[in-house]
């Protein structure tokens, strides 16, 4: 018997101090990984029986023998974008396909992307990725087990096209460790299938090589090679949670990446967990098993009920007809009639009754469509509350993990936390809260490069760019070198007016330490274009086009250097392969607006005809914004259309504002094409954000081709 259940007090479910855990050389020592075949030659019982496991099929190459899904020939429509969306077969092999149609019904855009990798193992669903240059990118649609084709997680709400990179998170708990490449997400040297042996077991060249040697073990147990049974309770079920726990906010500790935790580890050790204050996920199956009374009573115990009593990985899923069995070991269905002999459930506890569907029922989890999962928080239906935590007085967000509480560190990863999940809801309270709490925890901090650094990308979003520099240098000052520290410096010295050494330095730099990364490529030529080195912008964004050719706006921009280098047979090609990958880019190319400059005095402005014969252009109907070269005796632009009292944005393709520009009442603004003072707008792809009172927001996309010097 596992031992009795009784009603537990909120004391319990706090975390319990740590048992010794064994010591594992494959832990402790650097060791390689072999896979999952080294497993077999001598565990083939236990890994014949985990191919066949969901989690042994998380992730995968497409197979044209072994797929579940089928063509879509109805296409499923994206009411916020007009985009429709099918699945098509061709050569043996599955396509995404997207397409914008007009009211008529002809076909202005096309857009298709082959099927490569599956993660999921489509039990409850199949998500899909398409393959770059070894990028992966992840496919608008989804195919759910009790539904069938329907957008993936989040796409109707922001649909990310082709565009979503597969992140290293997601890598972490769908496949085998990867041979990464430093400091690029969704691109890898090596990518394992599946969740293998070494994830449960760590790296297992250590144990392969003394078994194959015949090396003695001596007494104890084999410390080659992590064996969970030998864990402490709190460590198994970390070595579940590092996947299973699914909370709003993610933060590495310092020193830690996304595959660095292995098992007989802390996971606390690993991340600083978050979630929204009050709650928890449905899908965070391990820590709603820890809610449960049922786990509670038998912690201590040399049986504990643990996701491993259900879900042992060596062993074939349990049959809904045993699966009862657990249960019935602690509450046998005789003393059960015998309690309930005058109540309604009574029927219902007879001997063969499931109990698992009762008290552990499906339920809808709200981030996944048509997604069903057992719920995990083992209870009686209508009796214990339906919201197991009060809700927290300490913010929008509290701690997993008792360290983030009361730890020496506590005050900085909360207020990271609270950063991250900020920026993830668009709330500009809780960021400026973040950052002000995070500036008081660093104050006399010299170690934290990753804390520093996100303090300095909150300033920035908050528009304080001296603090934001501040902070972004003692980033790279404790660690020069991390891309992504110097790509954000650089920014920052470029829009606090820093000399052109300055900012390209530090461009310079990341790409030194990571040539591959193309979007740093591409914003590194954009300020090379701003600053009248054509020759130099142009090969930067060929070379990050090579290295990533769906950088839409990279084309966009490549196309307007070469206009105004007067090369429009290649201007125009540039173009339409921006067009290709985004449509509404052709809205950019009808309000192409070239400019004459001498110095910072802006000597001309007219309208440039579209460098394409057609364009998938949509009907933004008669109160649309519209834009148009200014009449009057000064060069500029005129947005038409404008709501009274609103103003108009002038940003970067990325969001970044460039330029606010207040609207009076009439309801039309000419804008003198500057910005940051008496600085004309450089060349380049731009978008206009017009909002006012009661109004729906407008963007408007718009291109400069800026000829002349300075």
């Amino acid at each position: 018997m596992l031992g009795g259940c009784g009603r537990a007090d909120k004391a319990q479910t706090a975390e319990q101090p740590d048992e010794p855990s064994p010591l594992f050389r494959n832990v402790v020592n650097e060791t390689a990984y072999v896979g999952d075949s080294s497993c077999a030659s001598c565990h083939l019982r236990e890994t014949t029986v985990y191919r066949d496991h969901a989690m042994a099929q998380s992730f995968h190459r497409w197979d044209a023998a072994k797929h579940l899904e089928t063509p879509l020939d109805t296409p499923l429509h994206n009411a916020p974008t007009g985009f429709d969306y099918s699945v098509v077969a061709e050569q043996g092999r599955l396509f995404q396909v997207e397409r914008l149609m007009s009211p008529d019904g002809k076909t202005l855009h096309e857009l298709k992307r082959r099927i490569d990798y599956v993660m999921g193992s489509g039990q409850v669903a199949a998500s899909y990725f398409t393959e770059e240059n070894g990028r992966l990118f992840q496919l608008p649609l989804t195919w759910y087990r009790n539904h069938g084709w329907d957008f993936s997680p989040g796409y109707e709400i922001n649909n990310a096209r082709f565009d979503r990179l597969l992140p290293d998170r997601c890598i972490a708990c769908h496949a085998s460790y990867p041979k990464t490449i430093p400091y690029l997400e969704g691109k890898y040297a090596d990518l394992r299938p599946g969740i293998g042996c070494e994830r449960c077991h760590g790296p297992g060249a250590l144990h392969v090589a003394e078994r194959r040697s015949g090396a003695k073990r001596g007494g104890g147990y084999d410390n080659t090679i992590v064996n969970p049974a030998r864990m402490p309770l709190e460590r198994r079920l970390d070595g579940c949670e590092q996947c299973h726990v699914h909370t709003a906010v993610a933060v590495l500790r310092a020193g830690k990446d996304n595959f660095s935790y292995m098992p007989s580890q802390p996971l606390r050790d690993q991340w600083a967990l978050f979630k929204v204050a009050g709650s928890i996920d449905v899908v965070s199956h391990a820590d709603r098993l820890r809610q449960s009374k049922c786990f509670l009573a038998t912690r201590s115990t040399t049986k504990p009920l643990e996701c491993a009593t259900c879900h042992n990985p060596h062993l074939p899923p349990v049959e809904a007809r045993t699966r009862n069995q657990t249960c019935a070991s602690c509450h046998p269905s005789a003393p059960l009639e015998k309690k309930l002999a005058s109540s309604p459930s009574l029927a219902a506890h007879a001997t063969g009754s499931d109990c698992v569907s009762c008290h552990m029922p499906k339920i809808q989890e709200r981030t996944v469509p048509h997604g069903t999962f057992t719920e995990h928080w083992i209870r009686v239906p209508g009796r214990d509350s339906a919201r197991m935590v009060a809700r927290s007085d300490e913010g929008p967000i509290e701690p997993f993990f008792q360290r983030d509480r009361t730890g020496p560190e506590s005050a900085v990863y909360k207020a990271m936390g609270e950063i991250v999940y900020a920026s993830l809801a668009n709330n500009a309270r809780v960021l400026g809260d973040g950052a002000a709490a995070l500036h008081i925890a660093l104050e006399h901090d010299t170690t934290r490069s990753d804390a520093q650094f996100l303090l300095g990308v909150a300033y920035q979003q908050l528009g304080s760019t001296d603090e934001s520099i501040r902070a972004l240098e003692r980033a790279a000052r404790i660690d020069s070198n991390t891309p992504e520290t110097l790509r954000a410096l650089a920014q920052a010295y470029e829009r606090a007016g820093r000399p052109a050494s300055d900012v390209e330095h530090q461009y310079e730099r990341a790409l030194s330490l990571q040539p591959a990364l193309a979007w740093i490529r591409a914003e590194f030529a954009d300020y090379l274009h701003a600053q009248g080195r054509r020759d130099e912008a142009r090969s930067a964004y060929r070379v990050a086009l090579v290295e990533q050719p769906s950088l839409s706006t990279a084309w966009f921009n490549l196309g307007t250097v070469l206009a105004e280098e007067g090369r429009q047979t290649e201007s125009s090609s540039a173009f339409r392969q921006a067009v290709h990958l985004e449509p509404s880019l052709a809205q950019a190319l009808t309000s192409l607006v070239e400019i004459s400059t001498k110095g910072n005095v802006i000597v001309s402005a007219r309208t440039l005809g579209s460098p394409l014969v057609s364009l998938p252009l949509r009907d933004r109907g008669p109160r649309a914004v519209r834009l148009s070269v200014s009449a009057g005796p000064s060069p500029g632009v005129q947005f038409s259309n404008v709501p009274s009292q609103g103003v108009v944005q002038i940003l970067n393709p990325d969001g970044t504002l460039l330029r606010e520009l207040p609207v009076d009442r009439s309801g039309v603004l000419v804008w003198d094409l500057r910005v940051d003072g008496d600085t004309p707008v450089a060349g380049g792809l731009y978008r206009a954000r017009v909002q006012g009172r009661g109004a729906v927001p407008q963007l408007l996309y718009f291109g400069i081709v800026r000829l002349g010097t300075g």
